[in-house]
């Protein structure tokens, strides 16, 4: 698009200046830190050495030209889904909503994949909740699950098939287990709780952040708060509450990683299709 069309035309529109204008409402974010269980990690180390010696057979290939390899792309996918599924992650959130969600609020929580959204249900359901599902593969009807949740609230468990084509701006709070790094998610996923809606004055994002146990424990684990944090930060930049920002900066240098050099870039899915 950039050679056909040329560059951005300035000044580029950020989130600050959506919010300024009234376009969007401002909004808070928590950022839960969660570690990897002993098996995650072990698998997580297992990949990592993998993914290393693909990489070196494959800058070995002259015919690959520097690219990653298709092989590795999807151990790199294999890897990141570790910590976008791991154990801990509904738990967590369950419990930050039984504590803080009152009748009336649109809570929307975003899950990885159909094992992790039922056992997010499952959980809330024990939890005294009565939550609501939403993806391609339900069972119940989708049209008159969305239609109760914009007009009664509550707690909607949804995989990605939410990121595109459903309006719900009266969304008030997110709850992020599937912590993606692809940039259009990414930005779909904030975009999607800050929509404005009549009453709706602020939002809430909460967000499961997996950072290694200690950096000097596993070094493999660098790329996992690498990713993380680049990720986290742009959510914590434009927040009401400038303490998350600070918080994530002391956690990434108490395990020996620069913020200003996290980058933010993600293997994601849609990349293995282009």
């Amino acid at each position: 698009m950039f050679e056909r069309f040329g560059n951005i035309v300035p000044p580029p529109i950020t989130l600050e200046d959506a919010i300024k204008s009234g376009r969007l409402v401002d909004y808070e974010y928590h950022p839960h830190p969660v570690n990897l269980d002993e098996q995650e990690a072990a698998e997580w180390k297992s990949l990592t050495k993998r993914i290393s010696l693909e990489i070196a057979r494959s800058s070995n290939n002259e015919g690959e030209n520097g690219k990653l390899s298709l092989k590795t792309k999807m151990l790199l996918i294999q890897r990141s889904r570790i910590a976008k599924k791991a154990r801990v992650k509904p738990g967590l959130a369950v419990g930050v909503i039984k504590r803080e969600y009152e009748p009336g609020q649109r809570w929307l929580v975003y899950c990885e994949d159909a094992d992790q959204l039922a056992e997010t249900i499952r959980l809330l359901a024990d939890a005294g909740l009565s939550p609501l599902e939403y993806h391609s593969n339900m069972t119940g009807d989708k049209s008159a699950a969305l239609a109760y949740f914009r007009q009664f609230g509550g707690v909607l468990v949804s995989i990605r098939c939410l990121d595109e084509g459903v309006d719900i701006p009266a969304v008030s709070h997110a709850f992020i287990l599937a912590s993606s790094q692809n940039p259009r998610q990414f930005i779909q996923r904030r975009g999607r709780v800050l929509r404005k809606s009549p009453d709706k004055h602020m939002a809430v994002i909460h967000d499961a952040i997996v950072i290694p146990v200690a950096g000097d424990d596993d070094k493999s684990q660098t790329s996992l708060l690498r990713a993380e944090i680049a990720r986290a930060m742009q959510f914590a930049r434009s927040a009401t509450n400038k303490m998350a920002g600070i918080e994530l900066e002391a956690i990434a240098l108490d395990l020996g990683i620069q913020v200003d050099n996290a980058g933010y870039a993600g293997i994601e899915e849609e990349e293995l299709s282009e």
